[in-house]
């Protein structure tokens, strides 16, 4: 028994290695090459900051699809305020507020309200993209060069050093917190039975409200990380970073409904996973919808192979 869940636990490193591996053959080595490590690595910040914060929410038996469009949303709102005044860290509050008091809504709603959440989230994502397409009118990018005084670009070393600073720095947070804290053990025992958190006092409705915060803080984080490396956005800004996170939980070794067996690693592992994953089918030449095939399958095979060693039903609530 101890062997087995020895390999669980190291499968998602397995399978990270294997997945570097098959793409270092595939590609002939070009995804390790020192121009596609950077691109890994501006790509991998963004997935693993959203990523570990969505632990949480995971964790505590809630799905949320909606923080990909909440990301594009933030920045393009960071973005204006910076052109407009020509401050960068004024749009950082902004990003940080939108992101916040969009979460306290999410938990709020996942508190009160009798609705499976991701169903909620699924249309307040359509919503805000929406919403981002209105705002846009028919602009489609937005230029930090154009703000009405130069904001300072950044160089790969210096935006390597900001991305390592606040991933390690949230990152350990949000260890210590999972782990070491009584939110942390909160949000487990809520996601594996919800009536025993019930019965032993727990209030489900702090740790869901705490859980939706601490995401959003990681999703405000990714924003300022996409707006100030790219000093570009528009309406397809980390369009796809919803689904990554997701997949890359999953790959992670997170299981989606949560409980006991939530990982804080599994943000960070998952992340990685995907990241190269998703640089390798890109590299070896297939369009966008073979990669969403692929993704797709590979998702699916390691929900499947994750669900069999869980008695209960694995979906969302």
């Amino acid at each position: 028994m101890k062997k087995l869940a020895m390999i669980k636990d190291l499968a998602p490193i397995i399978g990270l290695i294997l997945v570097t591996i098959f793409f270092t053959i595939t590609t002939e080595g070009a995804i390790l090459r020192v121009t596609n490590l950077q691109s890994l690595l501006n790509q991998f910040i963004v997935t693993a900051l959203v990523s570990i914060g969505a632990v949480f929410v995971f964790g505590s038996g809630n799905f949320d699809m909606s923080m990909g469009s909440i990301i594009g949303f933030a920045a393009v709102i960071g973005a204006m305020v910076a052109i407009k005044t020509g401050s960068i860290w004024l749009a950082f509050a902004v990003i940080m507020g939108f992101s916040l008091v969009l979460g306290i809504l999410k938990g709020l709603f996942a508190a009160f309200v009798e609705v499976p959440l991701f169903i909620v989230t699924i249309v307040l994502a359509t919503v805000i993209t929406s919403a981002l397409l209105v705002m846009m009118g028919s602009e489609t990018t937005l230029y930090l060069r154009d703000a009405v005084k130069e904001i300072p670009s950044l160089d790969f070393a210096q935006m390597t050093t900001i991305n390592i600073v606040v991933l390690a720095g949230f990152f350990l947070i949000c260890l210590i917190v999972f782990n070491y804290t009584g939110l942390g053990r909160e949000v487990k025992i809520l996601g594996g039975n919800p009536v025993t958190a019930r019965q032993t006092g727990l209030n489900p409705i702090k740790i869901k409200l705490m859980s939706f915060i601490i995401s959003a803080i990681g999703v405000g984080l990714a924003a300022f990380v996409i707006l100030i490396r790219t000093r570009t956005v528009g309406s397809t800004t980390a369009s796809s970073v919803g689904t990554d996170v997701m997949v890359a939980l999953v790959l992670g070794g997170m299981p989606l409904m949560g409980g006991p067996r939530s990982r804080i690693s599994a943000g960070l592992i998952g992340a990685i996973t995907i990241t190269v994953l998703n640089s390798g089918l890109t590299i070896m030449g297939l369009d966008l919808a073979t990669i969403q095939i692929a993704r797709a399958i590979v998702f699916l095979a390691v929900v499947y192979v994750a669900s069999m060693t869980y008695r209960t039903k694995l979906l969302p609530r």
